[in-house]
């Protein structure tokens, strides 16, 4: 529905006079006269019977008149209840985020969120899923978003987004010289890890016993950056998130494995259990979550 054309109907007739609405919705007097052809086309009908001596609203343009005023009246307190609400919408989020979510995913929705409630302040905490699952489940954090899937008692969660992991290679590695690579060829290697707790290293942990990798050394580093430096400078190999590896620059280093697949995990949404402690401040983190990522 036309919307500017019915306030220039609600306006013509109010008025009575298609120069005074022209004058009043600062439009030229063509286009108010198109606006009321526009709808006349819609309508299939004539709403004003006018000539230059005669200005006369038919029925059809009093049933159309009506209806407008009461469209656009529901319309006006759209707006004010929407403006009511953003500016009721105050107070402070604490949002928990593992690594790969808040260095790589959490800006955007941050930036999303507070264009559509400024008033709200946030305060981020980062750190490996572990201890934002713990200080979730101690009310320290509001919400968390963490990689996999979460069981911990006193926790509601549900995935937002897939993440692919991979692994990655120095370019120097003696694996890359390997024409045919053989299991063998994969073991006895240095691996870079992440630290205690972080979804990550469960991961890597997860892929290195399911594979029988046997790594010859392990260093860990308590970065997704420091572990893609580490492997930029030769430390060694890693499994990691490709989102990670996409926002560093370093997709030359990821290397398919023989006898390793691709292995995907999810990152989620982490909340108290009970509805009631989840205020509505975070119902709108949430929503804007669902929005960006289009989950129904």
């Amino acid at each position: 529905m036309d919307f500017e054309s019915l306030k220039t109907l609600i306006t013509v007739i109010d008025e009575k006079s298609f120069t005074k609405a022209s004058q009043l919705l600062r439009l030229s007097q063509p286009t108010v006269s198109s606006h009321i052809r526009h709808l006349e086309e819609e309508f299939n009908t004539v709403l004003i019977d006018r000539s230059p001596k005669r200005f006369d609203v038919t029925p059809t343009g009093e049933m159309v008149y009506k209806r407008a005023r009461q469209v656009l009246g529901v319309m006006d307190k759209a707006r004010k209840e929407v403006l009511q609400y953003h500016e009721q919408m105050k107070g402070t989020v604490k949002i928990g985020a593992s690594y790969t979510v808040g260095e790589y995913i959490l800006p955007s929705l941050l930036r999303a969120y507070d264009q559509e409630f400024p008033e709200v302040d946030l305060q981020v905490t980062i750190a490996n899923s572990e201890r934002i699952n713990r200080e979730v489940q101690l009310h320290s954090l509001d919400i968390g978003l963490v990689e996999g899937r979460v069981a911990d008692q006193g926790l509601s969660s549900f995935p937002f987004m897939k993440d692919k992991m991979v692994v990655i290679v120095p370019d120097e590695h003696p694996i890359r010289r390997c024409e045919t690579l053989a299991f063998e060829d994969l073991q006895d290697h240095t691996w870079i890890i992440r630290e205690e707790g972080s979804g990550t290293r469960a991961m890597m942990e997860s892929m290195l016993e399911s594979y029988n990798i046997r790594p010859r050394k392990t260093i860990t580093i308590g970065s997704n950056h420091g572990v893609v430096q580490g492997v930029k400078e030769g430390l060694g190999l890693s499994f990691i998130s490709e989102t990670v590896v996409t926002h560093t620059a370093a997709e030359h280093l990821i290397m398919p494995l023989p006898y390793i697949q691709p292995t995907t995990r999810y990152f989620s949404v982490v909340t108290p259990m009970s509805e009631e402690e989840i205020t509505e401040q975070v119902q709108a983190f949430i929503g804007k979550v669902r929005e960006l990522f289009q989950l129904s």
